[in-house]
């Protein structure tokens, strides 16, 4: 399974845990993307936005618009969850995000993703 992640300045506490999640299921291949434009070329099975204020709510339109049915994870450092609630964001956090809440988030995300594989398959 891959998971997209996005995030201009990257936090090196959100991408180690990003890793340790990759580590532990052989099954997860991280890409990380430098724009929202990279992003959306590869359109992966989850896709991770850490992005503050408009542009992270940008980023969500604009991934939406392309990728409807996608689990997506949008990390903010401003309460931007009505706006999540309208793009239909799989899973809203907070920043600052403990390891418990990215954990559950991306457990959540990739559950969806892997019941979404399952119903393409039939």
């Amino acid at each position: 399974m891959n998971v997209a992640l996005c995030a201009v300045f990257l936090e090196e506490d959100i991408w180690e845990n990003c890793v340790v999640m990759a580590a532990l299921s052989q099954r997860i291949e991280i890409t990380e993307c430098n724009s929202v434009k990279s992003l959306l070329k590869i359109l992966e099975l989850l896709l991770i936005v850490v992005l503050n204020g408009v542009a992270g709510l940008e980023a969500v339109r604009r991934i939406r618009e392309k990728a409807p049915d996608i689990p997506l994870l949008w990390i903010s450092d401003e309460d931007y969850s009505l706006f999540g609630y309208q793009y239909r964001v799989t899973y809203f956090l907070r920043r600052p995000v403990s390891d418990v809440q990215l954990r559950e988030a991306v457990a959540g995300c990739l559950k969806l993703s892997e019941k979404g594989e399952e119903e393409t398959e039939k």
